[in-house]
């Protein structure tokens, strides 16, 4: 009971975290579209990107959140916030990515392949969902891109 209580208020703290940073496009404005996307007068679309990792060893719970700006917001298992800003370059990349994040097979179910210890992934970006987990098996090649860059890139790892 304790531990999804503790999930939640994670979920809503950085929900209001990132619901809090200024977006910035420079001197163009930005327009909201029907999918909760935004795109700027360039066209280029800007994207929210929100990584969960759970499990493993020692039990960890991170959850990553990429807002538009490339502002990130890295929550640890035991509720610690750190927040900070992707570079440019790891912004458009994750903005490349993201178009087929969710497309592509692969992952394991742990129930299905009886694995201990593994990692849990559930990444969303504007397009839709996609869950995977450590367990043999290839990832979903372009999700598993993605969490691998933000884990990095947020020194989440």
């Amino acid at each position: 009971m304790r531990s999804s209580t503790l999930a939640i208020v994670k979920i809503v703290v950085a929900g209001l975290l990132t619901g809090c940073a200024a977006t910035s496009t420079g001197d163009l404005p930005a327009t909201a579209t029907p999918d909760g996307t935004a795109s700027s007068s360039t066209g280029t679309a800007d994207i929210r990107v929100v990584l969960t990792r759970s499990g493993g060893l020692a039990g960890r719970d991170d959850t990553v959140t990429v807002g538009p700006d490339g502002r990130w917001t890295a929550t640890g298992r035991g509720g610690a916030v750190r927040q900070g800003q992707l570079s440019p370059a790891d912004l458009d990349r994750l903005r490349a990515l993201a178009d087929t994040a969710t497309t592509g097979a692969g992952g394991t179910s742990t129930e299905a392949a009886g694995c201990a210890d593994t990692f849990r992934y559930r990444l969303t970006v504007p397009a839709g969902s996609v869950a995977w987990t450590d367990c043999p098996g290839p990832p979903p090649p372009t999700a598993d891109t993605i969490a691998h860059l933000l884990l990095t890139a947020t020194g989440t790892n």
